[in-house]
């Protein structure tokens, strides 16, 4: 049945003076010192949007307006338009017209969705005959009539073939139905999972703060064995987010936050994903409970006993209305929506918009050869025209830029790394969620669940603070927050049966309700220390690793191809493994209590 879930949104609280000379040193501090993140979330009125109350003397007897129409001449934004523009054929267009972006799309579809290579190569080649027949009905056109030869006073009619038309519109149509959600999707999880990992780790830039409360505590957690998959444990912020009450939420399946402009290819992906007990992760329009929408990032994960059998599904959610509505981190909509939004302003005022410059039906036909396609009228071409025929000897094609066969891609289970089509019960989320663990309430904070990265035998049932190392006092902090219910993010020292001594790790605990207000089970994400994990290597899945001998690495794999074979291209080239060995250091860990961060709830401490 449907996962449709939630992401989370904060009320804006008024900050006293000092509060406001704070966060802007800390901004004029950070912007130095850390990279620009993109917000998330979008709060608050645009300047054209705040409302200006009418005078009694200024109102019509016959009109009932409150406030002075809108008519700044601005288009009123709506992110459900906004949302259908991001999943839209033209987005994808946008794409396959820049050789830049292209190459980003097919790279991702080499990389993670293998199935998808062939719906592609069957489009590309698609366009490519019907290339080759705009091209042979040009020279049909450019044939002129002879004296004396009647056959040539008429021109032969053009060549159509509507079925492969036909064909190569459905091939695009599937791309843009499964392959361009699943892109967005990938881009969008890249800067969520940063931005998590900051907040939970504290080096969030202060401007970014305000707008990331509650960021990694949206959860919910339903069960299958239950009739229509519902909920049975929810976070605080799940709730708070979506304003829906608990005793709303809690028995019922996560499809009440669908609404009118909710993409049913994202329910139906959600579903099948649950049928076959896979995770998976989409980004598609929800509504809160006042009918308000929002973007939902959400991840999704099946969790499994010690025999392999599925027994919740676990959901995190994050809204990132903010990153739609900014076209943060995709070229190619940021492209689209400012030409959508030139074209409308040239309608408006009654211009003449201008057609792009139409390209030679040779120069076409040229852009889609590939390189043995094109080798070949390296070395033939012309060659009726030359006086003398040479023998022309085969070229080496590893000589030179554009003489390299084609490469073959492997799609079998072993060889490929499919975004949402993994193995039964594998229980994997994406990014920053990549380590996670179940644990029950305390008294006992014993492991129910382990994501697969975690997941080493002798982990389940086990105690979670006998993974916990350090400082003592840290330990009794720890315990004693989980003890109170109370939210909480540690820096503590993990250790294993490998590594006695620990390595430094962010733990962030978040408490899921059960319908009687109790804490039912802990969600507890686990990051590593920002210092700890070099640039370019976060959020990939590395091999387990001997810290005594070193760490694997990943061999980039690169080659160059054609446009036929731009999904054969790069594939590995972002495939480092992860740097997760930390520096052993001696002496305990320094930890104090700070000021809870977030005033309206009581699930806030931090233990460095």
């Amino acid at each position: 049945m449907p996962f449709s879930d939630i992401a989370s949104t904060v009320d804006s609280r008024p900050q006293s003076r000092h509060s406001q000379d704070s966060s802007l040193k800390s901004l004029q501090t950070n912007a130095t010192s850390q990279p620009s993140l993109p917000p998330l979330q979008a709060k608050g009125l645009e300047e054209h949007e705040y409302l200006i109350p009418l005078n009694e003397e200024d109102i019509d007897p016959g009109s009932f307006d409150l406030v002075a129409p809108h008519d700044d001449g601005h288009k009123q934004y709506s992110l459900e338009a906004r949302s259908e523009l991001l999943f839209s054929t033209e987005h994808l267009k946008v794409i396959f017209a820049d050789p830049s972006l292209l190459l980003q799309f097919t790279s991702f579809l080499s990389t993670h969705r293998g199935q998808s290579i062939p719906i592609l190569i069957y489009y590309l080649d698609t366009i490519k005959a019907l290339k080759a027949i705009s091209y042979s009905n040009a020279i049909a056109e450019a044939l002129e009539p002879i004296d004396g030869f009647d056959f040539t006073r008429t021109h032969p009619k053009s060549t159509l073939n509507e079925d492969l038309q036909e064909k190569a519109k459905n091939a695009f149509d599937v791309m843009v139905r499964e392959d361009l959600p699943a892109f967005v999707t990938f881009a969008y999880i890249q800067t969520v999972s940063l931005s998590i990992q900051k907040r939970i780790a504290g080096t969030l830039p202060a401007y970014l703060r305000e707008a990331s409360e509650g960021l990694a505590e949206v959860f919910c957690l339903t069960d299958p064995s239950r009739p229509d998959n519902p909920i049975v444990f929810a976070s605080e912020e799940f709730h708070r987010t979506t304003q829906y009450g608990m005793s709303y939420v809690l028995g019922r399946n996560c499809r009440f936050l669908q609404g009118p402009k909710t993409s049913p290819h994202s329910v139906r992906r959600l579903r099948d994903a649950i049928d076959a007990g896979r995770e998976t992760c989409e980004v598609f329009l929800n509504y809160r409970r006042d009918g308000s929408p929002f973007m939902n990032l959400l991840m999704m994960a099946p969790l499994c006993d010690s025999r392999g059998t599925i027994r919740y599904f676990i959901g995190a959610q994050v809204d990132v209305s903010g990153l739609v509505k900014n076209c943060s981190d995709l070229e190619s909509f940021g492209r689209l929506v400012q030409d959508t939004e030139s074209k409308v302003e040239k309608e408006a005022e009654g211009q003449e918009i201008e057609e792009p410059a139409a390209k030679d039906e040779f120069q076409e036909l040229s852009e889609m050869l590939n390189l043995q396609e094109l080798d070949t009228v390296r070395r033939w071409g012309g060659r009726m025209h030359k006086e003398s025929h040479q023998e022309i000897v085969d070229t080496n094609f590893k000589a030179g830029n554009w003489n390299r066969p084609r490469l073959t891609i492997n799609n079998s289970p072993d060889g490929s790394n499919n975004f949402d089509s993994l193995s039964r019960g594998r229980g994997k989320l994406s990014g920053v969620y990549e380590n996670y663990l179940l644990v029950r309430p305390y008294p006992s904070l014993r492991i129910l669940f382990a994501s697969p990265s975690l997941r080493v035998p002798g982990i389940l049932q086990s105690p979670l603070m006998a993974k916990i190392g350090g400082s003592a006092r840290v330990r009794d902090e720890l315990t004693q927050a989980l003890a109170d219910g109370r939210g909480v993010t540690a820096k503590v020292r993990w250790i294993s049966k490998l590594d006695l001594e620990g390595r430094n790790r962010w733990i962030h605990c978040t408490p899921l309700l059960g319908s009687n207000g109790a804490i039912g089970v802990w969600m507890v994400v686990i990051v590593d220390d920002e210092a700890l994990v070099p640039t370019g290597k976060r959020f990939k899945i590395a091999p387990s690793v001997d810290p005594k001998f070193g760490r694997n690495s990943v061999a980039s794999i690169r080659d160059d191809a054609s446009l036929r074979n731009f999904a054969m291209i790069n594939g590995a080239r972002d495939s480092k493994d992860r740097d997760g060995i930390a520096k052993r250091g001696e002496g305990s860990i320094r930890s104090h209590v700070s000021v809870p961060e977030r005033s309206a709830s009581p699930y806030s401490l931090r233990i460095e």
